[in-house]
């Protein structure tokens, strides 16, 4: 269990152990709860990764794993985008249709993801503004997804090699030789010569003038 803070309060905030099982599977890109940050719902931002909501009573301090943690798009419930779904219904149904109505209603509570974000069969995630919240911040969900796609991409050693005849010398003058043709190639754009690329599982022939990436 680790142990978060609001950045308006002292008070300790448990964050238990996630779940484990079918209906909680492991978070993203590698993420743990070791990088997760305490918020105010209303201080969610925009890619942040919400995996639980707190309890900051008195008394016994709880913690509500989220099953399928989501990325955040906060709205003020009046800019909710969200075309009707049953968290919204049950809004307008309190309030008749008119949230004037019920004169907190519109700071109360804060959207942090609308239901058309992220799928039409779930409904708005509403939540009162103050609630702590634990995420993990935009900023670090991106630089784990971009080191998981980076390790999808190993690094090939490869030995490249060409045939070619150098009057020299020393084998360090038809050296120096064959690195100026190399470069000349880029500098005079005269077609280079086909090179072969081995990284130990096989050859392939590649030619320079025809090559990309």
């Amino acid at each position: 269990m680790r142990t978060l803070t609001l950045s308006d309060s002292r008070e300790p905030l448990p964050l238990t152990d996630r779940p484990t099982g079918a209906d909680f599977p492991p978070l993203s890109y590698g993420l743990t709860l070791d990088q997760a940050v305490a918020v105010r719902a209303h201080e969610v931002k925009a890619g942040d990764l919400v995996i639980a909501e707190l309890s900051d009573e008195t008394g016994v301090r709880r913690t509500w794993h989220i099953p399928a943690p989501y990325f955040a798009n906060p709205h003020a419930l009046k800019d909710c985008p969200c075309k009707g779904c049953e968290a919204c219904n049950e809004v307008d149904d309190w309030t008749l249709a008119d949230h004037s109505r019920v004169v907190d209603v519109g700071w109360r509570f804060i959207c942090l993801s609308p239901a058309e974000e992220y799928d039409d069969y779930e409904p708005c995630v509403l939540v009162v503004r103050n609630r702590p919240i634990a995420v993990i911040p935009a900023n670090v969900v991106a630089a784990a997804r971009e080191a998981v796609a980076n390790a999808a991409q190993p690094v090939r050693t490869f030995t490249v090699t060409w045939t070619a005849d150098f009057q020299a010398d020393s084998p360090i003058g038809a050296a120096r030789l064959a690195y100026a043709q190399l470069r000349s190639y880029a500098d005079t754009g005269i077609q280079a010569p086909e090179l072969e690329a081995d990284d130990g599982r096989g050859k392939v022939t590649v030619d320079l003038g025809q090559a990309e990436g």
